[in-house]
C-alpha cells in the first residue's frame, strides 16, 4: 500500500504530495519563481508550471509522486524547499 493511502487511513491532516504537486501551480508566488528559470516566458502558466515540477522531478505524471520515492524526493529536497526558502526570504525582505 502508498504512503499516499496509509496516511490518509490514519486520518493524517498533511497534504500528500500529489495533492501538493497539483495545488503549487495554481500558486501565483510559485509560477513567479519557476519565471526565474525559464527567462524566456515572461508570465508562467499553470500548464508550465506542472511541466517545470514533471522536469524537475523526472516524471511524466504527477501521479508518480506517489509511488516513485526519488522523484518524491527530488520534488521535496530540490522544488519545494528551494521555493519556501525562496519565498520566505522575499517575505521577510518586504
Amino acid at each position: 500500500m502508498c504512503a499516499r493511502t496509509e496516511a490518509g487511513k490514519r486520518g493524517d491532516p498533511r497534504i500528500d504530495t500529489v495533492q501538493l504537486a497539483g495545488m503549487l501551480p495554481h500558486d501565483a508566488t510559485f509560477r513567479e519563481w519557476v519565471a526565474l528559470f525559464t527567462p524566456h516566458i515572461e508570465t508562467v502558466t499553470e500548464a508550465q508550471a506542472a511541466q517545470f515540477i514533471r522536469l524537475v522531478c523526472e516524471i511524466e505524471s504527477r501521479a508518480e509522486l506517489a509511488t516513485n520515492r526519488e522523484a518524491a524526493r527530488r520534488f521535496h529536497t530540490i522544488l519545494r524547499r528551494t521555493f519556501v526558502a525562496w519565498r520566505d526570504a522575499r517575505h521577510r525582505a518586504r
